[in-house]
């Protein structure tokens, strides 16, 4: 056999045992790519999961104390006192909130994200008050055209309203200035004018919670520690490293005070998802129901006749 044709043949073998090692490459790769996939979607449908316990939780307090909790300080390491337990009221700060597990009777774990960061919690102080109890418009009447008590309550009614309606306080008038500001960050001034949650109109969100997403940016973890963000080691992202939050990201951040009146520069932001890891990055999950919403689910929304 001549020197030319086993060069020829040892050239094909080359040739074949590259090609089966970048097979086996891509098969490595798409397998790995799957799992990372399969590890997002459990840890989304998981933290669905969390928010849905935390929403449901805070409705079953509304529902016994007409009011919601204050947050807990996210800075207190677990299994030390008063972790998880609301501050006392009037919470006007809550540059540390996250939620307060114990207090609305949950476990730690369902407070936090699949991230190990604790869900950042932010309230409007007057629903967490202790006077008056707010979260409560059963004694306001859709034939009201009244406006609101002492502390912004609805007043007590003059049999009937629909005779006397100026003694009953309307929905509109009891809503109006309360609750929290979210918008989507879309749209400049006139977006943030028809934000979804917009307490001048009556639509602010009862609470806010917010999990702080892979990154972790602006959320606080169980050993009490403020975290700035890092990204984990996974499939085509070099890691591990530090993701800053981003810029639609930086109103959610935890470690600062409530953003009460919201303007459009601090207004909490639920934007689309970004995970660009730029300056967009966003990968926040929220929840922001309406007052409204929420008294809906325990029955302690205003008279209708």
């Amino acid at each position: 056999m001549d020197r030319a044709r086993i060069n020829r043949q040892r050239g094909g073998v080359l040739i074949i045992v590259v090609a089966i090692a970048m097979i086996i490459s891509l098969a490595v790769l798409a397998k790995w790519a799957l799992l990372d996939m399969e590890r997002k979607l459990n840890r989304q449908t998981g933290l669905g999961t969390n928010l849905s316990k935390i929403d449901t939780a805070l409705a079953n307090f509304v529902s016994q104390n007409k009011r919601l909790p204050c947050p807990a300080d996210g800075s207190i390491a677990s299994g030390l006192p008063n972790a998880g337990r609301e501050t006392a009221s009037p919470c006007n700060s809550q540059t540390k909130g996250v939620v307060p597990w114990v207090t609305i009777g949950i476990s730690e774990i369902d407070a936090a994200d699949p991230w190990n960061g604790r869900i950042t919690y932010r309230v409007d102080p007057a629903l967490a008050g202790l006077a008056p109890l707010l979260m409560n418009m059963s004694n306001c009447d859709v034939s009201g055209s009244g406006g609101i008590a002492a502390g912004g309550a609805c007043r007590v009614p003059t049999p009937t309203c629909v005779s006397n309606p100026a003694t009953c306080t309307s929905p509109a008038s009891f809503l109006n200035g309360k609750g929290l500001d979210v918008w989507d960050g879309i749209g400049g001034a006139a977006g943030w004018a028809a934000r979804t949650n917009n307490r001048v109109t009556g639509t602010g969100a009862a609470y806010v919670i917010i999990s702080h997403g892979s990154t972790g940016a602006g959320a606080y973890n169980s050993s009490g520690n403020y975290q700035l963000g890092t990204i984990s080691p996974i499939p085509k992202i070099p890691g591990p490293g530090t993701q800053p939050a981003g810029n639609d990201e930086i109103p959610n951040l935890n470690n600062q005070a409530i953003a009460l009146p919201g303007s459009q520069a601090n207004t909490y932001r639920d934007a689309p998802m970004d995970v660009s890891r730029t300056a967009t990055n966003f990968d926040d999950y929220l929840s922001h129901p309406t007052i409204t919403s929420v008294l809906d689910k325990v029955s302690l929304r205003e008279r209708i006749h």
